[in-house]
């Protein structure tokens, strides 16, 4: 997620990312191990070269079908035709970009795996449209022998990305290079705390908030004191937490300790923060469809929301100390909105940011080495990926600098996902990203992603299958209850029990002992 755009995962919508809430998503995981170049931009290798050399006689045609979450565009339509015009004398390839609301977007997916659809590519990440479990089931191709044949993206994604990735010691999606380090804070509107003289700068945890919340509240009646972003889930080194596995299923680990799996919903931490949502809940700071809320982009387009999560590894006092005009995380979604970002749980690179965001090959694919290609062109050409990402230009979007751009409010295209798509170096800064220096901007964050502080626990995996039934089950009793309780929604008091005992009777100790066992074997190899 390139600066205020990013993370859903990063911040992304609910169910990130980055944050980026992105986000955004995420919000929405990456170290000093990669051998990448020190540019910022990936570099064409030898093999890229004879990729570009190709001619549309040389290989016999391929149509691609590629799924990817994001809000439903008016102009889908000129963007492929546009990247297809790109790629097509290049691989002859065409693509078919497939793009499903955020709100449906795991669903349909669950039901094209089930069914053996034929796709080729497809979007997901650590929870999201969750790629561990995918593998697990099977869904995704084994893509090392392309990845050797078509290496020229390698170069500008550090290992540390790859190593993520990796479940069994193979490699099954295409890791995208953006703002993985999992830093932590919060995003709010610029004109309120300045209205309010807020002091914005001396929150240290999410309960420091309650003041601002309070004050939103009471003279701000067209907005929403606090934007409903699961923050136990999304950021969980918000509570000094790490996810193994997905930031869901049971079985965490603290991050000062690294070793010992916990369940995460027994921890004083969780019932801190869901006692604090409800709190924040029954006094108005959140909506009242909190739990059911699908996606945030439309809130966060129409500036509703004063106060959200954000995964913040730049913040705005970061960025003017560097000499740039920080207008903020908000103004990614609605350049009439700045914010204040500010970052209190500073940057750890986890396995579960790491592998946030990335791009798998359908096991059903017929076409699995023209994907290939494709996303090799994807993470190394600056034309391709711009385009997929910002659309035409002139129709979505207009130049205004040599690497950056304005979105067009009414072209018909405006996902703002740099985070979602092949390698985030290439993308041009659009409204949200810092002004000052646009390539000190981009190499600030590539920069802190190639220097992360590693978490202990970085590159292990944990390996769904032997628990596959209990983890089908968990899911269920979270799908149930867990929203309504993190959203403040319903009494902890009385629901908590009630989540613990179904976790339990669907077989949670039996994830983290597995969990444990499994930890344990990869320090061991680590040694």
């Amino acid at each position: 997620m390139g600066g205020q755009t990013m993370n859903k995962s990063k911040e992304m919508k609910r169910p990130l990312v980055l944050l980026s809430i992105g986000i955004s998503v995420a919000l929405t995981g990456c170290s000093s191990q990669q051998t990448e170049p020190t540019t910022s931009t990936p570099v064409p290798s030898t093999a890229a070269a004879q990729t570009a050399q190709l001619t549309e006689t040389s290989l016999a045609p391929a149509e691609l079908i590629y799924y990817f979450p994001n809000s439903p565009q008016k102009d889908l339509q000129s963007v492929e035709d546009a990247v297809n015009k790109l790629i097509k004398p290049k691989i002859n390839a065409t693509v078919h970009l497939k793009l499903i609301d955020w709100g449906v977007y795991e669903e349909k997916m669950k039901v094209a795996m089930a069914s053996g659809e034929p796709y080729d590519l497809v979007w997901t990440g650590a929870s999201f449209n969750n790629y561990f479990k995918n593998v697990a089931n099977g869904a995704y191709a084994p893509l090392d022998d392309l990845i050797a044949k078509y290496p020229d993206m390698k170069q500008g994604i550090p290992d540390m990305f790859w190593n993520a990735v990796k479940v069994k010691g193979g490699i099954y999606g295409i890791p995208v290079f953006q703002q993985s380090t999992a830093g932590y804070g919060y995003i709010i509107q610029k004109a309120l705390a300045d209205k309010y003289k807020l002091d914005w700068k001396s929150v240290t945890k999410l309960s420091d908030l309650a003041p601002f919340l309070e004050t939103v509240k009471k003279n701000e009646p067209t907005l929403i004191p606090w934007e409903f972003t699961d923050a136990f889930t999304v950021a969980p080194p918000l509570f000094g937490l790490e996810s193994l596995g997905d930031a869901k299923t049971p079985g965490d680990l603290y991050i000062k300790d690294g070793s010992k799996v916990i369940n995460q919903y027994e921890t004083p931490e969780f019932k801190d923060y869901i006692t604090l949502m409800r709190s924040w809940y029954t006094k108005g700071f959140l909506r009242k469809d909190a739990a059911m809320l699908k996606e945030t982009s439309s809130d966060r387009k129409a500036g509703k929301n004063a106060l959200q999560l954000g995964q913040i590894d730049i913040d705005s006092v970061a960025l003017v100390s560097a000499g740039m005009e920080a207008t903020g995380r908000m103004s990614g979604f609605n350049p009439a909105i700045q914010s204040y970002d500010f970052q209190f749980v500073k940057p750890l690179l986890t396995t579960d940011k790491a592998a946030a965001t990335m791009t798998a090959i359908s096991a059903n694919s017929p076409n699995k080495e023209r994907a290939m290609m494709f996303l090799n062109l994807l993470n190394t050409d600056k034309e391709i990926y711009n385009t997929l990402v910002w659309g035409v230009e002139g129709k979505h979007y207009k130049k205004v600098a040599e690497n950056r751009i304005e979105t067009i409010k009414d072209g018909g295209f405006q996902i703002f996902a740099p985070w979602e798509f092949g390698n985030m170096s290439l993308s041009y800064l659009s409204e949200g990203d810092p002004k000052g220096n646009d390539q000190k901007f981009t190499q600030m964050w590539v920069d802190l992603n190639k220097n992360a502080t590693p978490s202990k626990a970085l590159g292990f995996v944990f390996d769904f299958t032997p628990v596959k039934a209990e983890k089908t089950n968990v899911d269920a009793a979270i799908d149930e209850l867990y929203y309504a309780i993190a959203s403040g929604s319903v009494d902890p008091e009385k629901y908590l029990p009630q989540f613990l005992d179904k976790l339990k009777k669907a077989g949670s100790d039996k994830i983290i002992a597995e969990k444990q066992k499994q930890l344990d074997a990869w320090k061991a190899t680590m040694k």
